[in-house]
C-alpha cells in the first residue's frame, strides 16, 4: 500500500499535465453539443480553462467556452482585466456544412480601455457567435504578481488546470477559500502547486447576499519570505512600524488643542467628551469617498477639512487620545473587500476608531455624517477587525449589530365606496439603520425627494408631508402625511373587497428558489410594525376577514404576526415582521421561504364588506 501511494503521487501530476490542449484543437463533437451533460440548464460552459502562473514573471491564460443558446451571447464580449497583455490569440468556431469554420478576432475587434492613469485593460468582441459556437482565447501578461486566482466562474467549468510556479520572489503562502468546497484536487511540490478540477459548478446568484465573493472558489496568494505574517501579532507589529499608520498616531496632538478646548468647555463626562469629538469630526471633515488604511499626513486632513476614511479616523483617534481617552485604531475590511479569512497584511482596506469607556468598547467612524455615535455605516459591518494598541498588543473584534432597526406605521383610513378609493393619514417612525438609509438617500440633492418617491407609487397621492429629525442622527425620524389611494376597492355584486395592508403589502416573494447555498444577509436586525385602522362606511358590515396568522422560526430568529379586530365601526389591522438575527445560515432557508410565503398570502388576501339589508 505504501508503494502504491508513492506511485500515485507521482502519476497524478502526469495525468493532469497530459490534458493540456493546444489552441485551435476544437472538435466536431464539441461543436455538435446542445447541452452540457452535467449542467444541462447552463446557457454555456467553459470547456477548458488552463492557467500557468509564474509568480512575478508571467501569467498565461487559455480558455475555451461552448455557447449553447442565445442567453450566453453576452459572453462574446470579453474583458481581460490586466495591464500589459501580450500574445493574444482569439477565435470563434462554428460548424458550417459539416466542416469546422474558424474566424479569428480581428484587430478592429480589440480595443484598450484606460481605467486609471497607469492601468489600461483590454476588451474584445468575438465575431459570428451563434447557438452552438465555441469561442477561445489565449494570452500572456508579463511581470505580474496576483493575490487572487479564481477557481469558480459564472459559468460551469468542465475541466480546469491551474499551475502556480514559485521560484522568483521566494516562497508564497497559497490557500483556497475555506468557505466553499469544490471538486478541485491540489498537488504540491517545493517549486509549484497544481490545482485540477472537473465539472465545477458555476457561481450562483442569490438575493440577500452581502458579498457573493466570500463564497466563491478562489486561490489566495501572499508573498512572504522573511516578512511572512503568519499571525495577527506580526500583522499588528508591521502596521505600527508603517509611517502612514503607526507614525501618524504619534503626532499632531497640538493641531487640535485650540479647537478641542473650545468644543469641550466645561465638559467633564468621559462619554460626553467622546460624543462631542465624534460629532465635531463628522460635521467639519468631508469624506472624499476613498477607503485607505492610513494617511501620509494627518495634519493635511485637518487643514483641508477633507480626507480618506483612514485619514479621518486616525485623526479621530488622535483627538480622543489627546483628551486622555483609551482610544486606538481598528483595521477593517469593507463588505466590498470581502471577509478577512486569515492573517494577512492586505486583509483590510480601511481604518476605524475605538474608544473604551467604563469597560465598554465603542467603535466609531468619523467619515459618515449621518450616523449617530457608535453607529457604523453598514459597509463596515463585515466579519472582524484588528485593534492595534499603542503598547504593541492587539485584539480581534467581531462585528455584530444588536439593536433592531424599526419601522412603525400607524394609518387611519376611510373607505369611499362611491369612488372605490381610500383616504387617510399616516404617521411613521423610523429608527437606527432604517433612519440612516433614509437620511443618506433623501438628503442627497441628486436623488428624488421623499415626496417624489411617495407620489411615484401608482394611484397614490401624498400631501402635507412633514418630516422631523432628519438632520438629527440621534433622534428617530418622524414622518406624517395625508394620502389618497385610487382604485383601492373592488365592488363585486355590491360587496367591497380590499387588501388589508394597503400599499405596505408584499408584491412578490423574493425567496422562490428551491434551495439555498449562501447565508441570508438582511444586514441588520429589524422590526416592521403596522397598525392600519379602517373606518367601515355607513351602510356596510363585515362579511369576511382574513384569518390571523402567527409564524415563528427556531431559536427566535424571526417571526410574523397578523391579526384583524373589529371594534364598532372600526377595523384594526395589526401586522408585525421581526428578525432578531440578520446573517442567517442557509439551513433556515425553508423557514424564511415559508414565512415570506405567508406574508405574500396576507398581502393578497381580502377584507370583504357587504351592504346592510
Amino acid at each position: 500500500m505504501r508503494i502504491l501511494t508513492v506511485i500515485l503521487f507521482f502519476i497524478c501530476p502526469v495525468l493532469v499535465f497530459s490534458q493540456e490542449r493546444k489552441f485551435g484543437d476544437v472538435t466536431e463533437a464539441e461543436l455538435r453539443e446542445t447541452a452540457d451533460p452535467t449542467f444541462p440548464n447552463a446557457p454555456a460552459v467553459i470547456l477548458y480553462r488552463d492557467i500557468n502562473f509564474e509568480y512575478g514573471r508571467v501569467l498565461e491564460v487559455h480558455e475555451r467556452v461552448k455557447i449553447y443558446n442565445s442567453e450566453a451571447f453576452k459572453y462574446s464580449d470579453w474583458t481581460i482585466p490586466f495591464d500589459g497583455m501580450k500574445a493574444l490569440k482569439a477565435a470563434t468556431y462554428n460548424l458550417e456544412n459539416g466542416k469546422i469554420d474558424r474566424t479569428k478576432v480581428s484587430r478592429s475587434g480589440i480595443f484598450k480601455e484606460e481605467v486609471s492613469e497607469e492601468i489600461e485593460i483590454s476588451k474584445l468582441t468575438f465575431p459570428k457567435v451563434k447557438e452552438g459556437s465555441i469561442i477561445e482565447l489565449r494570452y500572456k501578461v508579463p511581470f505580474i504578481g496576483l493575490s487572487i486566482l479564481y477557481t469558480q466562474m459564472p459559468l460551469p467549468i468542465r475541466y480546469q488546470r491551474i499551475f502556480i510556479e514559485n521560484d522568483y520572489y521566494g516562497n508564497l503562502s497559497i490557500r483556497q477559500n475555506q468557505y466553499v468546497k469544490l471538486p478541485i484536487q491540489s498537488y504540491e511540490k517545493t517549486a509549484y502547486r497544481l490545482f485540477v478540477g472537473e465539472n465545477i459548478p458555476p457561481l450562483r446568484e442569490e438575493s440577500f447576499v452581502g458579498n457573493v465573493d466570500n463564497f466563491r472558489g478562489k486561490i489566495l496568494l501572499e508573498r512572504h519570505g522573511v516578512l511572512y505574517r503568519q499571525s495577527w501579532s506580526n500583522v499588528a507589529r508591521d502596521y505600527k512600524s508603517f509611517d502612514w499608520f503607526g507614525d501618524q498616531l504619534r503626532t499632531g496632538y497640538a493641531l487640535y488643542k485650540k479647537d478641542l478646548n473650545t468644543l469641550l468647555v466645561q465638559v467633564k463626562d468621559t462619554l460626553e467628551i467622546a460624543k462631542k469629538i465624534d460629532r465635531f469630526v463628522k460635521d467639519t471633515i468631508e469624506w472624499n469617498k476613498q477607503y485607505t488604511r492610513g494617511t501620509e499626513y494627518v495634519k493635511n486632513v485637518f487643514r483641508d477639512k477633507k480626507g480618506s476614511s483612514g485619514g479621518i479616523n486616525i485623526m479621530l483617534v488622535q483627538m480622543l487620545k489627546s483628551r486622555g481617552l483609551d482610544a486606538n485604531p481598528i483595521l477593517v475590511a469593507t463588505k466590498s473587500a470581502g471577509w478577512v479569512m486569515y492573517p494577512h497584511i492586505d486583509a483590510f482596506n480601511t481604518v476605524l476608531a475605538t474608544v473604551k469607556i467604563d469597560g465598554k468598547m465603542y467603535i466609531l467612524d468619523g467619515s459618515e455624517e449621518h450616523t449617530k455615535f457608535a453607529q457604523l455605516p453598514l459597509h463596515y459591518i463585515n466579519d472582524k477587525g484588528l485593534i492595534i494598541r499603542e503598547d504593541g498588543s492587539h485584539e480581534l473584534y467581531w462585528f455584530k449589530i444588536e439593536e433592531p432597526s424599526k419601522n412603525t406605521l400607524i394609518v387611519n383610513a376611510t373607505l369611499h365606496p362611491e369612488k372605490l378609493s381610500v383616504q387617510g393619514t399616516v404617521k411613521k417612525q423610523i429608527t437606527n439603520y432604517n433612519a440612516l438609509s433614509f437620511r443618506d438617500h433623501y438628503t442627497d440633492l441628486r436623488k428624488e425627494t421623499y415626496e417624489e418617491y411617495l407620489n411615484d407609487i401608482p394611484l397614490f397621492t401624498a400631501t402635507n408631508v412633514v418630516k422631523k429629525n432628519v438632520e438629527n442622527p440621534d433622534r428617530p425620524i418622524a414622518i406624517s402625511y395625508d394620502f389618497e389611494r385610487k382604485d383601492f376597492v373592488e365592488n363585486i355584486a355590491g360587496s367591497l373587497y380590499f387588501e388589508p395592508l394597503l400599499i405596505w403589502g408584499l408584491e412578490e416573494n423574493q425567496f422562490v428558489e428551491e434551495d439555498r447555498l449562501y447565508p441570508i444577509d438582511f444586514e441588520h436586525p429589524s422590526i416592521e410594525n403596522y397598525i392600519i385602522n379602517y373606518t367601515i362606511p355607513d351602510g356596510y358590515k363585515v362579511e369576511s376577514l382574513p384569518e390571523g396568522k402567527l409564524v415563528t422560526m427556531e431559536k427566535g430568529i424571526g417571526s410574523l404576526t397578523f391579526n384583524i379586530q373589529q371594534r364598532g365601526s372600526q377595523l384594526q389591522v395589526m401586522f408585525s415582521l421581526e428578525f432578531n438575527e440578520y446573517l442567517i445560515p442557509a439551513d433556515y432557508y425553508p423557514a424564511i421561504q415559508g414565512l415570506y410565503s405567508e406574508y405574500l398570502k396576507i398581502s393578497k388576501s381580502k377584507i370583504v364588506l357587504s351592504k346592510i339589508k
